[in-house]
C-alpha cells in the first residue's frame, strides 16, 4: 500500500530533493505580482492550517520541504483535501517527472480535485489560458471563485477578455463587494449598455451604487467623440422612475453634480423623454455652451413654439 504520507516514500527515487533556485525565485516572483498571496495559500487556509503559508511556501530547502509535508499531512482536514494540496506541492517539483501523476493516480485523488488544483496552480503562475482550461470545466463546482475573477481582473499580464470568459463561464456570486466593483470597472469601460444591465441585476442598494458610478464615468471622461458617444448612450437608456429620480439627484445634487455638463445631461433627458417643463428645478434657467449659435434657450424656445397653447 502506497504511504503518501511519508516523506521518503513519495521522494524515494530523491530523498534528499529540494526545489532549485529558479523554482523558488519563480514562486516568490509570481507571489509578489499576486499581492502576497497565492491560491496556495488560500487552499493551505481552507484544510485548517492557520500559521501564515507565506512563511512555508515555497521551501527553500530538503528540511523545509519535509516540515511542509509533515504540516499538511497532520492538519485536521480529510484526507482529499490534504491530497490536493500535497498534489499542488509536487507540481511544483519539475525536477522530479511525473512525481505528481504517479501520486495522483496511486493515492486515486478525485478528478475534479486534480483539475481544480491543476487550475489553481497554473493561475499561481500566470497561466492566464491554462488556469482557464482547468477552472471552468463543467464538472468542477466553483471554487474561490470571486477571488480568482479578482485575481484575473487585477493581474497586469492578463488580458481583460481572459475575466469577462471566466465570469460567463463560471458566474462568481460576487459576494466580495471588492470583485463586485472591479468586475463592473471592467464591463463599465468597455460597453455601458452592459454595466447598466448589470447594475439592474443587483439588490437595490448595490443597483443604485453601480447606476450612480455609470453616470459619474461618463462625465469624468474628457471631452471628444467617444464621450459624446456614450453620454449619448447614457441618456437613451430605458431608464425606471426609480433610476430617473436617481439619475436626477446624482447630477444635480449628488456625486456628479460638481462634473462638466451634469445639469446639461438632465435638461437632455428631460427634453428627450418629453418630461420638460418650464421652471423644472432651475433648469430653465440653464444657459449651457454656446454651439453654432444654438444654446438652451434656444432648444426651450422652440419646444414652447411647438406645443399647442
Amino acid at each position: 500500500m502506497f504511504d503518501w504520507q511519508d516523506f521518503d516514500t513519495v521522494f524515494q527515487q530523491k530523498p534528499d530533493f529540494a526545489f532549485d533556485n529558479k523554482t523558488v525565485e519563480s514562486i516568490l516572483k509570481h507571489r509578489k505580482e499576486f499581492g502576497d498571496q497565492l491560491f496556495f495559500d488560500r487552499i493551505w487556509k481552507s484544510i485548517g492550517l492557520t500559521r501564515p503559508s507565506r512563511n512555508n511556501y515555497p521551501p527553500r530547502t530538503n528540511q523545509d520541504l519535509r516540515n511542509l509535508w509533515s504540516k499538511i499531512v497532520q492538519s485536521p482536514a480529510a484526507d482529499e483535501q490534504k491530497l490536493a494540496l500535497l498534489y499542488y506541492v509536487l507540481r511544483d517539483c519539475r525536477q522530479l517527472p511525473n512525481t505528481e501523476t504517479n501520486f495522483a493516480r496511486r493515492t486515486y485523488l478525485p478528478q475534479k480535485y486534480q483539475l481544480l488544483v491543476a487550475g489553481l496552480w497554473e493561475l499561481d503562475h500566470a497561466q492566464f489560458s491554462r488556469a482557464l482550461e482547468h477552472l471552468t470545466d463543467p464538472c468542477l463546482t466553483p471554487t474561490f471563485a470571486d477571488e480568482i475573477l479578482l485575481a484575473l481582473i487585477q493581474h497586469p499580464k492578463c488580458q481583460p477578455s481572459l475575466a469577462t470568459a471566466y465570469y460567463i463561464t463560471v458566474s462568481p456570486p460576487l459576494k466580495d463587494q471588492t470583485t463586485l466593483e472591479a468586475y463592473f470597472d471592467l464591463v463599465l469601460a468597455n460597453n455601458i449598455v452592459q454595466a447598466y444591465y448589470f447594475a439592474k441585476k443587483q439588490d437595490k442598494q448595490r443597483h443604485k451604487t453601480l447606476f450612480e458610478k455609470v453616470i459619474v464615468a461618463v462625465h469624468k471622461e474628457k471631452p471628444g467623440p467617444t464621450r459624446a458617444e456614450r453620454a449619448s448612450l447614457l441618456l437613451g437608456l430605458p431608464f425606471t422612475t426609480e433610476e430617473e429620480a436617481w439619475f436626477e439627484e446624482c447630477l444635480l445634487n449628488g456625486a456628479g453634480s460638481k462634473l462638466p455638463e451634469a445639469k446639461d445631461s438632465v435638461m437632455a433627458r428631460k427634453i428627450a423623454t418629453g418630461r420638460f417643463a418650464a421652471g423644472d428645478g432651475g433648469l430653465a434657467k440653464l444657459k449651457g455652451e454656446n454651439i453654432g449659435g444654438i444654446t438652451w434657450d434656444t432648444v426651450v424656445t422652440g419646444i414652447a413654439d411647438a406645443v399647442p397653447h
